[in-house]
């Protein structure tokens, strides 16, 4: 009798088929990272518009009560001893505003509240003016008006009446050289005090988005960038003192030489003391 056939030689996968299927396996895990990345920065960027949106809130609910808006808090603190606006009796903030960020405990906020969706502090400059005492009241200044600033700052005359326009105060008078300038990346004007009429920004609050760039993490310790950022970017930085103009170019988030991933609320004077009920009136 014949011995039955013996089994057929079973083939193994070669080495070309094994790297074909390393190299398969790494793109597509590649190019899951990257779509979970995306999603985790799109997550943080909203999570970081809605604090944004609620400090905005707070702060105008803070010049409601008032009639001024609060100064920065010192980013280099710990959340346990930290979040009061550091403020002198003559209404100077102080310091010149140097490791500004968000005042939580003024604003009623709690420290989580005043961190971008990367858990970094939101940095935190307001116009040297606007932190004294009645300076974002304009109640007092009349669209109608013809007549030239009184006392502090030039500021608006509640004793106007519409018989006497002479004595009131236009708004735009008022607000002449107030506010914060802010440029774009290629040095434009996007926000300016002198402007015809004037549109200087109350504060500026910045997240220094996904690099990080210079913020301050809730333990005061200052957070290492992911990204070299550019000189004008770094102008935003918390550490130095109040700057001659914040960066808002949100257009140039493109990465590579202009990268900018700031992410800033900048209203102006006018539109925070509207909110705040505290506007132009007609007398």
């Amino acid at each position: 009798m014949e011995a039955p056939p013996g089994p057929r030689g079973r083939r193994g996968f070669t080495l070309v088929e094994i790297l074909v299927v390393v190299v398969i396996l790494g793109l597509v895990m590649a190019m899951g990272a990257a779509l979970l990345r995306s999603v985790s920065v799109t997550q943080k960027r909203s999570i970081t518009a809605a604090r944004l949106a609620n400090i905005d809130a707070a702060l105008v609910q803070f010049a409601m009560q008032q009639r001024r808006l609060p100064c920065p808090a010192d980013g280099s603190l710990s959340a346990s001893v930290g979040g009061d606006e550091l403020r002198l009796p003559s209404g100077v903030c102080t310091g010149n505003q140097v490791r500004g960020v968000v005042p939580w405990k003024t604003l009623g906020l709690s420290a989580s509240d005043a961190t971008d969706g990367w858990t970094r502090r939101i940095t935190y400059r307001v116009d040297k003016d606007m932190s004294k005492d009645d300076a974002l009241n304009l109640s007092g200044c009349d669209p109608a008006g013809t007549g030239g600033g009184v006392g502090l700052l030039g500021a608006c005359n509640a004793a106007c009446t519409s018989s006497t326009l002479g004595t009131c105060t236009p708004p735009a008078t008022y607000l002449n050289n107030k506010g914060i300038s802010v440029k774009n990346l290629l040095g434009l004007d996007v926000m300016l005090p002198a402007g015809t009429p004037p549109t200087g920004a109350a504060y500026v609050l910045i997240s220094h988005g996904e690099s990080g760039g210079g913020a301050f993490l809730e333990t005061g310790i200052v957070a290492t960038s992911t990204l070299v950022d550019g000189s004008e970017e770094q102008k935003n930085y918390p550490s130095l003192v109040l700057q001659v103009y914040y960066v808002d170019d949100q257009a140039s988030d493109v990465g590579g030489a202009a990268h900018f991933d700031d992410i800033v609320s900048r209203p102006s004077i006018l539109a925070v003391a509207s909110k705040a009920g505290l506007g132009p009136r007609s007398h």
